[in-house]
């Protein structure tokens, strides 16, 4: 055989094994890993050079404002993004539009929640950091609106296109980014293009797509599922961040700041992963739900679980070469980077919640999201103001670990309707 017909076996072979379109799935990961790897060269202007070129307190400080940003965005209705793909995936463009108008009307809440914790801190003798917060503030709702286009090219699985937005978006952003850091270390004139550098390119790509969608159709009864996952990430934001938030408070900037970095390339290996999960979910709304894909799911539930084993034990025997390589202001971060890499354990409910997500079932999501926000709201207030950075870092993989088993998408005791033949039977 030659290599494309031996490529054909082996795609075949493991497609029948894993019930996954592997080949679908083998082009959609070479687009987005080219895709994360251009991301990669983001994170290197934005995060590596900021440590290296930064002193731990306004690096800390940036860290603050952006926690604080993402906290804003519980106002940002970024469910929203899971009715998109869902509607759009079901030929209802509309809904897209529905969307936007929905986001204009909430989102100048979340810059009235940083202008208002701005002002706090300027009240608290803190003028660099209030003057962060208010220019977070002027971009919160622009910066929100501004990655739509990503959802939309979702939907409509144009994969390809996406990708190559996403690379020219990542190539120009690192680019103009470490321009600016390497002519000032001003925090605030770094803030500044930190955000208005990312709503100028998205942005331009999102006007780009809408004004290709058709007008007509509509997608009003996908607003629901918007709004239930907005409400989640309402309960998921504030568990993200309440760490961050809580460091700054008990023990300053500079500790901060240690976190950031020991939970940078952990975070990293999860976006990676997080890549594909819009594809997930478009990829499920296409099938009815049925006993063969509910086995199906849970089979790559299990596999993606025994997969994070592997990368741990090789982020594990690697950290402490690579932590004080890339951040030597910070190589007493290594062991807490090692630990915190345990929380990728969790990354399998990624597949639950879609799984959730495109078959209706909002119950098991909430669930899942309230026992994940319990746990992370009781371990942070326990932890963090006695323990500091390793307080945080455990609350976070206690509460990964934790929510795992609320994430498995369960087996029902009748089986629904019969599977079709062949469509259903790989994702």
């Amino acid at each position: 055989m030659d290599l494309r017909q031996k490529y054909a076996y082996v795609a075949d072979l493991l497609t029948k094994a894993l019930k996954l379109d592997v080949r679908f799935y083998g082009r959609v990961a070479s687009w987005l890993t080219t895709s994360h790897l251009t991301s990669i060269m983001r994170g290197v202007a934005t995060t590596f050079l900021m440590a290296r070129w930064l002193a731990p307190e306004p690096l800390g400080q940036f860290r603050y404002t952006l926690a604080l940003f993402g906290i804003a965005g519980i106002f940002s209705l970024t469910g929203m993004n899971a009715s998109i793909i869902k509607g759009v995936a079901k030929g209802e463009t509309g809904i897209a539009r529905l969307a936007v108008r929905k986001i204009i009307f909430v989102s100048p809440m979340g810059s009235i929640l940083l202008f208002i914790t701005a002002l706090e801190r300027y009240l608290h003798g803190e003028r660099v950091v209030a003057t962060m917060l208010t220019i977070a503030a002027i971009a919160f709702v622009p910066y929100t609106l501004s990655g739509l286009y990503g959802p939309i090219l979702t939907g409509l699985e144009k994969i390809p296109k996406l990708a190559t937005f996403a690379i020219v978006n990542n190539l120009i952003y690192a680019t103009a980014f470490v321009i600016v850091l390497f002519g000032t270390r001003n925090i605030v004139t770094i803030t500044f293009a930190y955000f208005f550098f990312d709503i100028l390119i998205r942005g331009w790509f999102t006007l780009r797509e809408f004004k290709r969608l058709p007008k007509s159709q509509t997608g009003t009864a996908y607003l629901a599922l918007g709004y239930h996952m907005s409400g989640i990430g309402l309960l998921y934001t504030v568990g993200l961040y309440l760490n961050q938030i809580l460091l700054q408070r008990f023990w300053g900037y500079s500790t901060l700041a240690i976190f950031s970095v020991a939970t940078v390339i952990p975070e990293q290996i999860q976006y990676a992963f997080k890549n594909l999960t819009g594809i997930f979910l478009q990829r499920m709304s296409r099938h009815e739900k049925s006993e063969g894909i509910l086995r199906t799911t849970r089979q790559h539930f299990w596999l993606v679980f025994l997969g994070t084993f592997v990368v741990i034990l090789a982020y594990a025997a690697t950290a402490p070469f690579l932590i004080p390589l890339l951040f030597p202001q910070y190589s007493d971060a290594t062991l807490p980077s090692i630990v915190y890499a345990i929380g990728l354990l969790g990354l399998p409910c990624i597949i639950g919640t879609y799984f959730f997500q495109a078959h209706g079932e909002i119950r098991r999501l909430w669930r899942f999201t309230i026992v994940q926000f319990i746990i992370q709201l009781t371990s942070s207030l326990t932890l963090v103001p006695l323990f500091g950075g390793w307080g945080a870092i455990w609350a976070r993989v206690l509460t990964r670990v934790g929510s795992l088993p609320f994430g498995l998408p369960a087996l029902t005791r009748q089986k629904n309707e019969e599977e079709r033949p062949s469509s259903t039977k790989n994702v």
